[in-house]
């Protein structure tokens, strides 16, 4: 959570929001590393001038220092950046899998074969303004979750900055992203493409909650959505399983109900 006066993100809540902020972290260290080599070497050669006026000449090992350094520094940088984007784009070995689509101006969530569209609640109720829905997206905390994210008309963003997740959600194309919170709680998000009039009135909510305690709310939330009987079992079973990180082998996969 974002605190008042605080310099730098926020502590990440999913893995790769948490591989985000580090990132960040070492980038810094590195750039002030570069910015401080280089005001020395200012100081040393300009400023206090020492070794005294020398006129420009060949320098082999000048010419290797400061041309094999910088490629170095780069290396560096870009080495867990590419790391980070693996992470980012990798597919998890049991992954939830839960369809977003955008529309003009809600959001479906295609969860186990049942569709639940996502409203803003209105202004004169006492949640959040232009912040609040009238049905969250529910997910299991510590626990693979495969977004897949397209549209219905226009092109919109689903994002919520502090689960570390901006995808595109393009007509006729899937997106996807992995997603895997590590802690339960509520997060707030909005479209982050402009998408017509009522753009700025499409928020997100996800509403993570440890396996436990999902267990209930969970099933009386598919129970809701009028998904056949067998098909909650399945679902049910497979959250038993994840929970005990056993093999995933006997769960039916949930793709056939999508």
């Amino acid at each position: 959570m974002l605190k008042w006066g605080e310099v730098g993100l926020s502590d990440g809540i999913s893995v790769f929001q948490e591989g985000v902020v580090q990132f960040n972290d070492y980038i810094m260290v590195m750039s002030l590393f570069v910015f401080w080599f280089a005001m020395l070497l200012i100081l040393v050669e300009v400023v206090l001038k020492v070794g005294g006026d020398r006129e420009g000449g060949g320098g082999l090992l000048l010419e290797a220092v400061w041309t094999l350094l910088p490629m170095l520094v780069l290396v560096f940088m870009a080495y867990p950046s590419l790391v980070l984007l693996y992470v980012g784009d990798g597919s998890s070995e049991y992954g939830y899998p839960v369809l977003v689509v955008g529309r003009q101006w809600y959001w479906d969530y295609v969860v186990n074969g049942g569709v639940d569209s996502s409203y803003m609640v209105a202004d004169s109720s006492i949640e959040y303004r232009v912040l609040d829905v009238d049905n969250r997206l529910v997910l299991p905390a510590f626990t693979g979750v495969e977004i897949l994210c397209t549209s219905g008309d226009v092109i919109h963003s689903w994002a919520v900055p502090s689960l570390g997740i901006k995808v595109d959600c393009v007509p006729g194309r899937l997106n996807r992203v992995d997603l895997e919170v590590l802690g339960g709680g509520v997060f707030y998000g909005q479209c982050s493409e402009l998408c017509g009039v009522m753009h700025s009135f499409m928020p997100i909510v996800v509403e993570v909650l440890p396996l436990g305690v999902m267990m209930n709310s969970w099933v009386e939330w598919i129970s809701g959505l009028q998904i056949p009987y067998v098909v909650t079992l399945n679902y049910i079973q497979l959250l038993c399983v994840v929970e005990n990180y056993s093999d995933v082998d006997g769960a039916v996969c949930l793709y056939s109900y999508c």
